[in-house]
């Protein structure tokens, strides 16, 4: 009997918004285990918000599975645009990032629900007359439900305070 080593971990760019398709029809081809990692969030509509679940790498799904033999079967799956590839060969995936993304559950789901703002987060305005603008948090006032936002407005830096609903954080390098 001889020792053959574990089938390589390699990603998979999806065609467009076609993610759960691929998932969908590679786990029909049976011999992969997949990661699929998403993020659970809430959206702010400009009615109200709501939980959604998103891929966490839009497009990009990580699979494992014998190169060898299954590389056709996967490039020509159904949602699967190409195999990441350097120079004609796909690429292998680093253990240690699956391992990471493994670390999120048996989904792969990160949650980022209980997302707060704080003193000097940066946010964008997502409604309102200020949709768009992107500013620093002076204040919060939690029992109202409202934050003042400092925004460059005509030339020069000044406080508007708002519904904590109508602004998203960004994240701290942005």
């Amino acid at each position: 009997m001889t020792d053959q080593p574990a089938p390589a971990w390699f990603c998979v760019k999806s065609k467009p918004r076609q993610e759960a398709v691929a998932v969908r029809n590679l786990r029909a081809l049976g011999a992969v285990e997949l990661v699929f990692p998403r993020i659970r969030r809430t959206r702010r509509g400009h009615d109200k918000n709501r939980e959604v679940v998103e891929p966490l790498f839009p497009g990009y799904i990580f699979l494992r599975y014998d190169a060898a033999e299954l590389n056709g079967s996967v490039r020509s799956t159904r949602g699967v645009l190409h195999l990441v590839s350097k120079n004609g060969q796909p690429v292998e995936v680093d253990q240690k990032v699956i391992d990471e993304l493994l670390a999120l559950g048996p989904e792969a789901i990160l949650s980022a629900l209980d997302e707060q703002l704080q003193v000097g987060a940066k946010v964008r305005i997502v409604r309102g007359i200020f949709a768009g603008s992107e500013g620093e948090v002076l204040r919060l006032e939690t029992p109202q439900k409202r934050i003042a936002v400092l925004l460059a407005l005509l030339g020069s830096d000044q406080p508007v305070e708002l519904s904590s609903e109508d602004v998203e954080g960004l994240p701290a390098d942005a």
